[in-house]
């Protein structure tokens, strides 16, 4: 869009559109999920996606892009692409033995983190081609292959979704009961609350890294790539090893797993905030990655496995919403924070807490919840 409008503000404007339109429908996605038919509608919702970029590839045949044009195509496709992502962990958890979820999160975490790297850098060769149509065209592939994919699956989930008692009393469900649920649930607050915190330090390490690099590391923008690529490689390297081999269980039951991959979570930005020189910055940040990658997979194998099948699609709805919603507000508090005190303090210190989240996490006395299900 940068290159066709050549607007800086207009491409800021897009791009907060797509995230109020993420974190408004998230509610309503979860509602969906939840229902009986929720794989008929997770299907029909990437065919509307491709069918968005299919007429959009047949607009600019004609008109050219215009900001109207991204801001229509935007939300059209985000909003009709937003079931999928909560979809995945529950619709893994409907068919997958609790031995096996947590290998089948990490193959799942494996094929979005590929597609995140890939998907990118194809974007951008085919913008230097120069014709945005190929674009809408690729974009619109991806989508028709979720599309089958997930129809070819879509009566096996059906068959494993909730049961037959829970389908009659879905009627009398609320939107508001992932809300109500998380509220009353003191275990789940605090996985919920771990994953939050988990996901807003992306946001706060994107911007202290470029940071860094510009200062203390007196790195340039190939310092800068490499430091991107390793925390992208970082989370698809411990995804890929838990891909094949289990997670230990004792990383799943408790409070132990994810107190200790707070800390080190915490340690590794602790390592990158007072980093000496460029490799050791690139060391930590690798590890930061893994730490997150591990993170993020027992807090959504917990959160699927731990929260009844008749509302899991609205708790992970909620989920959704918070994360769309703190992801700018840590962008915010990395780049106030490294204003006020300087990068290498804000750094560190939020690596120190990270570590004091995790440790308090780890001393709190388990719950039953926690006790039973893990």
């Amino acid at each position: 869009m940068l290159v066709t409008t050549n607007s800086a503000l207009q491409l800021a404007a897009v791009m907060g559109t797509l995230s109020v339109v993420l974190i408004v429908a998230a509610p309503f996605t979860g509602q969906i999920l939840d229902w009986s038919r929720g794989p008929t509608w997770l299907v029909a919702s990437e065919f509307f996606a491709m069918a968005s970029l299919v007429m959009a590839v047949l607009y600019l045949y004609v008109f050219p892009p215009t900001f109207v044009f991204f801001i229509v195509i935007g939300i059209l496709v985000n909003l009709f692409s937003s079931l999928s992502g909560p979809a995945l962990p529950i619709m893994l958890a409907r068919i997958s033995t609790p031995e096996s979820l947590p290998m089948a999160m990490a193959r799942s975490e494996v094929a979005v983190r590929t597609g995140r790297i890939g998907g990118p850098l194809l974007g951008g060769a085919l913008v230097a081609v120069g014709d945005f149509r190929l674009c809408c065209a690729a974009n619109a592939l991806s989508y028709l292959i979720s599309g089958i994919c997930w129809l070819l699956a879509r009566r096996s989930l059906s068959r494993a979704g909730p049961s037959k008692q829970e389908r009659e009393e879905e009627r009398g469900t609320r939107l508001t009961a992932g809300v109500r649920y998380v509220l009353s649930n003191g275990y789940i607050r605090g996985l919920v609350l771990v994953a939050l915190v988990a996901n807003t330090s992306i946001s706060f390490a994107t911007v202290t890294v470029p940071l860094l690099v510009r200062g203390p590391l007196e790195g340039g923008s190939g310092t800068y790539g490499l430091m991107q690529a390793t925390f992208q490689g970082g989370i698809l390297l411990a995804s890929l090893v838990f891909s094949v081999r289990q997670l230990p269980r004792s990383m799943l039951v408790g409070r132990r797993g994810l107190g200790v991959s707070l800390v080190g979570l915490g340690l590794s930005f602790l390592l990158m905030g007072l980093s000496p020189n460029i490799p050791v910055a690139v060391a930590a940040i690798l590890l930061a990655g893994i730490w997150l990658s591990i993170t993020s997979l027992i807090t959504d194998t917990k959160l699927v496995t731990e929260v009844p099948p008749d509302v899991q699609g609205r708790v992970l709805g909620v989920v959704s919403a918070l994360f769309g919603a703190l992801r700018p507000a840590g962008t915010f508090a990395g780049g106030a924070v490294a204003g006020a005190v300087g990068v290498v303090f804000a750094t560190a210190g939020g690596g120190l807490a990270l570590v004091a989240a995790g440790a308090q996490y780890l001393l709190r006395r388990e719950g039953p919840a926690a006790q039973e299900g893990q």
